[in-house]
């Protein structure tokens, strides 16, 4: 086995919107004097009001009211304020943690392919003997997969663990999309791994630095308790019963299926507690009565790419339910060449592994060393949109990912 490199995660504050022409305006000032426009009874552009503000008021009185305002929008969920002010973020994180933050549709993201680069080195705060082995093990099958020519980077990467690094991820977001991400990483229901927790502090503790008055905890946790928010399809849930149930409905070899969920009170009561697993489920549907869509299993490497249509709706299983079921997926071109008895038998290794690390340091720590190759179930709905002109004609066509086509392919015979 090869010597391999584990590294720890880094993040950086790469982008700060500033006007161009006065220095001294930024995320702050963007937020507080562009909502002011709305009851401003002269009708002045927002760098007006700022600019008379200043000449008015001396800097920590300015300050000051800034402050206050910023707080009094938070506290009364004026959620579109926050949003008027992005930032870019770059990260290098674990896979896993790109799995969580793409999940979610507000902030957007750019980042480096598994699909055309090849995998190099891992992101972890591991100790572990044991994980270390594993991760070289599985790097090595990958590496050799690639030397034969045989097997192309997208499908040999299914065996590669979930601490394999993201080198590269670029996060163009706001304070309103960092307020969701943190409301779910509050949430008693959140078993997200440590390391994607501490990562996103460090971006808001670094953004922190540069715009204090904004960007901090106090102001997310009030637009929290004003109920602002919107549902996460998360993985790292620790549970979600109701795809759960419909995977019931989804055949032995079959990639896809449809089923029809009958909507009861306890789904009800959750969705309206916020409970992110059942708010992305009741959003399937516009029926008050039942839940219809789509039911199907994709590896974790497909799902990484299925999130990121993000006018598909969907609500899917917890990576930790689907480590129990403990679903391999096996790409074709893995399937016929001579490595599959090694992928194989070193997927099983996998599994068995997370297990008895589960035992002693909990699953959100054990969970790294998962393939992703591992089997996810993810039940989503397609609207009209996404039938004719979004996701099936983007996703039949030959360049889209296998698993993906094929599921595509399978609703549009449907059709």
């Amino acid at each position: 086995m090869g010597k391999i490199t584990i590294r720890e995660p880094e993040v950086r504050i790469s982008e700060v919107p500033f006007h161009p022409e006065y220095g001294n305006w930024g995320p702050k000032e963007s937020v507080v004097y562009n909502t002011r426009i709305s009851g401003d009874p002269d009708g002045r552009a927002a760098v007006k009001i700022w600019q008379d503000k200043r000449g008015e008021m001396g800097e920590e009185e300015l300050k000051k009211e800034e402050k206050e305002f910023l707080e009094f929008l938070a506290e009364r969920g004026h959620i579109s304020a926050f949003y008027q002010a992005n930032v870019g973020i770059t990260y290098e994180v674990p896979r896993h943690t790109t799995l969580f933050l793409c999940a979610f549709d507000h902030p957007k993201y750019l980042q480096q392919s598994q699909r055309y680069t090849k995998a190099r080195d891992f992101i972890s705060y591991t100790d572990s003997k044991k994980v270390k082995e594993m991760f070289s093990k599985q790097s090595d099958l990958y590496n050799r997969m690639l030397e034969s020519d045989d097997v192309p980077k997208e499908d040999a990467r299914y065996i590669l663990p979930l601490g394999t690094a993201a080198t590269h991820i670029h996060q163009n977001t706001n304070l309103a999309g960092l307020m969701n991400i943190h409301r779910v990483l509050e949430s008693e229901k959140n078993v997200v791994p440590k390391i994607t927790e501490d990562t996103f502090y460090d971006a808001i503790q670094k953004l922190e630095t540069i715009e204090p008055e904004l960007f901090n905890r106090e102001i997310m946790d009030a637009l929290i308790k004003a109920d602002k928010g919107y549902p996460v399809a998360n993985m790292f849930c620790s549970k979600n019963r109701w795809v759960n149930e419909v995977l019931e409905d989804l055949e032995k070899e079959t990639i896809v299926s449809r089923f029809s969920y009958k909507v009861n009170s306890e789904l009800e009561r959750r969705a309206d507690e916020f409970d992110d697993e059942a708010l992305s489920f009741m959003s399937l549907s516009n029926n008050p009565e039942k839940v219809d869509g789509y039911i199907t299993t994709m590896s974790i490497s497909a799902w990484h790419q299925f999130m990121r249509n993000d006018t598909v709706k969907e609500s899917v299983e917890s990576v930790y339910d689907a480590a129990e079921r403990g679903e391999m997926i096996i790409p074709p071109k893995v399937e016929n060449s001579d490595f599959k008895e090694e992928y194989v038998n070193l997927f099983k290794e996998a599994l068995e592994l997370y297990q008895k690390i589960k035992k002693k340091q909990g699953k959100e720590n054990a969970m790294e060393v998962l393939p992703h190759g591992l089997g996810l179930g993810v039940a989503f709905v397609l609207d009209g949109f996404n039938l004719n002109k979004g996701f099936l004609p983007d996703r039949t066509q030959e360049a889209a990912q296998w698993e993906i086509r094929d599921i595509a392919r399978h609703i549009e015979n449907e059709l």
